[in-house]
């Protein structure tokens, strides 16, 4: 019999083998003298392939997806996408925990000496206390830090007095992003007082030497009367209060 007959023979023979086990679940025992007859007159040498045509037809569920879709489901049930997302998820922590009680790593909380220790945990928590119920974003969300009551998107830049190319001010990055409606940038004077000193606010259009305020990959503003005077507009000094209180 050529290899095509025998194709046309098991396509045409889905439908009946379906409905015998569907009729009688004990068809698929490799016991079972039906089972055997049917493998013989398809052409199945052995068991498990006979097995894996039936699950690849529908005939028979894949016991492993059955388990997938099983596991899937729990997860959902505990609040997770499926089993893989849970599985992830738990395997972080379980490596965070591990890092931790092995001295490896601590929390961003517990670590001044962490790079994004000021510029995330102190001044956006500290910062996003003087708005009216704030919505914060999810961790390393791009482009914006957390919606205000307005729904408008807020990217806060944080910095202390530094000297760059023998110029003492501030530089936050703006990375040309425009996606945030607002820009807050504050200035503290060190990480050991933490006091902050200013806080400005830019709409992300307004037109800030020459060009619009996002378009831009950084902004410096020099530590110097006459050029904290120029910003000055931008300056919302209730808010400063507002931190100085939470800081203290």
């Amino acid at each position: 019999m050529k290899e095509n007959d025998i194709e046309n023979i098991r396509i045409k023979a889905i439908s009946e083998i379906k409905e015998k086990v569907r009729q009688d679940s004990k068809y698929i025992h490799p016991c079972n003298k039906e089972r055997q007859d049917d493998q013989k007159r398809l052409k199945f040498l052995y068991g498990y392939e006979y097995i894996r045509w039936m699950q690849q037809n529908g005939i028979l569920k894949n016991p492993t997806k059955v388990r997938q879709e099983t596991e899937d489901i729990c997860a959902q049930k505990l609040g997770f996408k499926n089993e893989n997302d849970r599985y992830k998820v738990y395997k972080n922590d379980w490596k965070r925990n591990k890092r931790y009680n092995t001295g490896e790593q601590v929390p961003m909380s517990e670590n001044p000496y962490c790079s994004r220790w000021f510029g995330e945990f102190i001044a956006e928590n500290y910062i996003m206390k003087t708005f009216e119920d704030p919505i914060k974003m999810p961790y390393g969300n791009p482009k914006y830090d957390w919606l205000c009551k307005a729904g408008k998107k807020i990217e806060c830049k944080s910095r202390c007095l530094s000297n760059h190319s023998e110029c003492i001010g501030y530089g936050f990055d703006i990375d040309f992003n425009n996606v945030a409606d607002y820009f807050l940038l504050s200035a503290w004077d060190n990480r050991d007082s933490l006091e902050p000193l200013y806080i400005w606010i830019f709409r992300r259009n307004d037109i800030v030497r020459g060009t619009p305020f996002w378009s831009r990959e950084t902004f410096w503003i020099t530590n110097k009367p006459e050029y904290l005077t120029l910003f000055s507009i931008y300056e919302v000094k209730d808010r400063l209060e507002k931190l100085k209180e939470l800081c203290k």
